[in-house]
């Protein structure tokens, strides 16, 4: 009994030391032994073999999983479907992380970036140490993406890169709700491993007052489609409402029906409880249309 929890406990610990298995590995010798793909499995075996003549190689990460099972080991292969190889070369892609690491800093000037590397998708034997990496205007909103350069001959050639970064990001702290002013109050300041965002993450709160375009979950990363300007003129708020005649202005009180930003035509209504449409002119302060 003790003897089938020790196996039982080696196995767990085994697996618990693995990784999770990247996209994209180069080779030299075409034999692929585990120690070659991740650092955390305590066994060093064989997992495949390159085909002879192949510069890049295409397999199945659900195999590979497959293979480190067998061994009492595992990897988390939930993010990769399939695993590429692809021959070493003497390729100089310091320039290109070089272009990368410019592009993040440009977009996130707090960042701090740890590790970008870059992997051709097929077998590239050297390029113009003039190459200029081609990026989409969204490949900063992922650390991991495909790029190409055109080489000497005008044909794409394609890479990959990976990067590991941190940045200083606004959370929530509380659960907040649709409309709430946006506040030291209802946020923090969390360092947080850079991975996806849907829109730019906020480093600082805005220099404007911006209230939540929506709800949001305590904890959550707070980017700017979360937030809209607050409205200079509220519902419900008095407000002051020109008319104007000629060179004679007059003005009296009304009260706002509707929110409105500068410029923006809103409902008010008077005194006598009629109603018009007004422009917003400035903070609580309307002109009669």
């Amino acid at each position: 009994m003790f003897t089938r929890l020790l196996i039982v406990f080696l196995l767990f610990f085994a697996t618990a030391q693995c990784d999770t298995l990247k996209q994209t590995y180069t080779f030299k010798e075409p034999k692929i032994y585990s120690s070659d793909l991740v650092s955390g499995c305590p066994k060093r075996f064989e997992i495949l073999q390159i085909p002879e003549g192949k510069s890049t190689y295409r397999i199945n990460a659900q195999i590979i999983a497959k293979a480190f099972e067998l061994n009492g080991c595992s990897v988390d292969v939930t993010k990769v479907r399939y695993v590429n190889f692809t021959k070493q070369t003497t390729l100089n892609v310091l320039p290109l992380k070089q272009q990368l690491y410019d592009a993040f800093m440009t977009k996130y000037p707090a960042m701090i970036i740890q590790k970008i590397d870059v992997f051709p998708r097929g077998f590239i034997e050297s390029l113009s140490e003039h190459s200029k990496g081609v990026f989409d205007k969204d490949i900063c909103d992922n650390n991991n993406g495909t790029f190409y350069v055109l080489d000497e001959s005008g044909v794409r050639r394609y890479f990959d890169f990976t990067l590991e970064a941190t940045l200083n990001v606004l959370h929530s702290n509380q659960k907040i709700t649709r409309n709430t002013v946006i506040s030291p109050s209802n946020t923090a300041i969390k360092l947080i491993p850079f991975s996806k965002f849907r829109g730019m993450p906020l480093g600082t709160l805005p220099a404007q007052a911006h209230r939540f375009s929506r709800s949001i979950r305590e904890n959550e990363p707070i980017v700017d489609r979360y937030l809209e300007p607050l409205p200079i003129v509220l519902k419900g708020a008095k407000v002051s409402v020109q008319v104007q005649n000629g060179p004679v202005i007059v003005e009296f009180i009304g009260t706002a029906t509707q929110e409105g930003a500068l410029y923006d035509i809103i409902t008010i209504e008077k005194s006598d409880k009629k109603r018009a449409k007004a422009k917003v002119i400035g903070e609580n302060r309307v002109e009669l249309q």
